[in-house]
C-alpha cells in the first residue's frame, strides 16, 4: 500500500474535482500496488507542524496538484503566495518525497499583480525540494523559467481533468435538439477576467455571444444553448438572466434544470463530464470546461482572457479554437463568433480524430510519469 498525500484546491469547483478523480483514477491505474490518499485542502489548509509530522509518520510522499495551484488568492492568507501554504522552514521539514503534479500558472490576464515575488522565491524551495517537478503546459513552464525556476528540471505532463471517468447522465431538453452547444460561463473575479470598465466589456461578451447564438439558429432551428457552472452558490450563474432574456427557450442552466447534481460534489463528477461528452460543442470560460470536454472527445472552443485557456488548446493543437477577449472585448463580435462555431461544427469529426490521438499521447505521457512518481515511494 503506497498512501499519498495529496494536496490541491478539492472544493467548490466541478472542475477540479473533475482534476481530483482522474488524477486518482490513472495514478491508480498505473500503481504497482494499492494507493490510499490523504486528500489536503490546500485553499484551506495551513501546513502546521503536527500535520507535517502527520505526513511524516503516515504517507509514503506528498503530491502537490495537479490544478492551477500557481495563483495567489489573497483570501487564502497563504505564507507561500500561492497555492501550497507552508512557510520555506517548514517545508524544510518534510521528510517523504515531494512532487508537483501538472500544476499550472494561473495568473489573470487583467490583474497587474500577477504572482507575489515571495511566490517565485518560494516555488525556487519547492522546485529544489521536490523529487519530480511538473507543469500542465509550456506556457506555465515559460512563466516559471522567467521567474527563475530551473527549466531544466521542468517536465510538462497533462492536466489530469481530462481523464475523469463519466457516468451516464440524463441531458434535460435533449431529445428535440438538433445542436447542443455546452456554454460555461466563469463568474468569479470579472473585474480580472474583463478590462475596465469591466461590466460595460462584460455585456459587450454577453451581447456579441447571443447574437451569434441567434445567427446560428437559423442554420439550426433545434440548437439548445446549455449553460454547465462550475462553481457553488450560482456564482457562474449570475448573468444567466442576460442570456435567458435573449436566448429564450433555446437556452437551459442545468443550475437549474438538473438541479440535483448541485452543489459540485466528488460523487457527482461523473454527471457534469458525460453532460460534457453530450454536447456537440463546448465553449468554455473556464480551463476545465475546456480540459474535460477535451477528454470527452467534445470540440473545446476557448472563451475569454484567461492565459491558461490558450496554454492548454496550443497544448492540444487546438490553438485556433480560442474566442480571445484579450484584444477584443467582444471576442470579434456576433458575426465572427458564429462563423468560427459554424466552421467548427464542420470541421467536428476531423478534430475529434486529432483530439482522440492527443489524448491517447497524453495518457502515455502521463503514465511514464506515474511510473517514475511510484518509485520515489520505493
Amino acid at each position: 500500500m503506497i498512501r499519498i498525500a495529496h494536496v490541491g484546491g478539492w472544493s467548490r469547483n466541478y472542475g477540479d474535482l473533475a482534476l481530483q478523480q482522474g488524477q486518482m483514477r490513472v495514478m491508480r491505474e498505473d500503481a504497482p500496488e494499492p494507493l490510499d490518499f490523504l486528500p489536503i485542502h490546500c485553499q484551506q489548509t495551513v501546513f502546521h507542524s503536527d500535520l507535517i509530522d502527520l505526513v511524516n509518520e503516515t504517507c509514503d510522499l506528498i503530491v502537490l496538484g495537479g490544478g492551477g495551484m500557481i495563483f495567489h488568492r489573497p483570501e487564502d492568507s497563504s505564507r507561500s503566495g500561492w497555492q501550497f501554504n507552508i512557510g520555506i522552514e517548514d517545508l524544510k521539514r518534510i521528510k517523504v518525497p515531494v512532487a508537483t503534479y501538472g500544476i499550472g500558472y494561473n495568473a489573470f490576464h487583467f490583474d497587474e499583480m500577477k504572482l507575489l515575488p515571495n511566490a517565485m522565491e518560494h516555488l525556487r524551495e519547492t522546485q529544489a525540494k521536490t523529487s519530480l517537478f511538473s507543469v500542465r503546459n509550456q506556457g506555465s513552464k515559460d512563466a516559471l523559467v522567467a521567474g527563475g525556476l530551473d527549466g531544466d528540471r521542468i517536465e510538462i505532463i497533462p492536466d489530469p481533468g481530462m481523464f475523469v471517468q463519466p457516468h451516464a447522465f440524463t441531458l434535460p431538453g435533449s431529445a428535440d435538439a438538433d445542436i447542443r452547444i455546452g456554454l460555461n460561463w466563469a463568474g468569479d473575479r470579472p473585474h480580472f477576467r474583463f478590462q475596465e470598465p469591466w461590466s460595460e466589456n462584460r455585456q459587450k461578451l454577453i451581447n456579441a455571444l447571443c447574437n451569434a447564438f441567434e445567427t446560428m439558429a437559423r442554420t439550426y432551428p433545434g440548437m439548445r444553448v446549455y449553460f454547465i457552472p462550475h462553481l457553488v452558490d450560482r456564482i457562474d450563474s449570475d448573468v444567466w438572466e442576460m442570456f435567458k432574456s435573449r436566448l429564450g427557450e433555446r437556452t437551459i442552466n442545468l443550475e437549474d434544470s438538473a438541479s440535483h447534481i448541485y452543489p459540485p460534489s466528488f460523487a457527482q463528477v461523473g454527471f457534469l463530464a458525460d453532460a460534457y461528452s453530450q454536447m456537440d460543442l463546448t465553449i468554455g470560460m473556464r480551463g476545465h470546461a475546456n480540459i474535460v470536454p477535451f477528454g470527452m472527445n467534445t470540440v473545446p472552443v476557448g472563451l475569454g482572457s484567461h492565459d491558461k485557456v490558450g496554454f492548454f488548446l496550443k497544448e492540444a493543437g487546438l490553438e485556433q479554437n480560442w474566442l480571445s477577449t484579450q484584444n477584443e472585448a467582444d471576442a470579434g463580435g456576433g458575426d465572427r463568433i458564429a462563423e468560427k462555431l459554424i466552421s467548427l461544427l464542420g470541421q467536428k469529426d476531423v478534430q475529434k480524430v486529432a483530439m482522440a490521438k492527443c489524448l491517447a499521447e497524453f495518457r502515455e505521457t502521463t503514465r511514464d510519469f506515474n511510473k517514475r512518481l511510484f518509485e520515489l515511494a520505493g
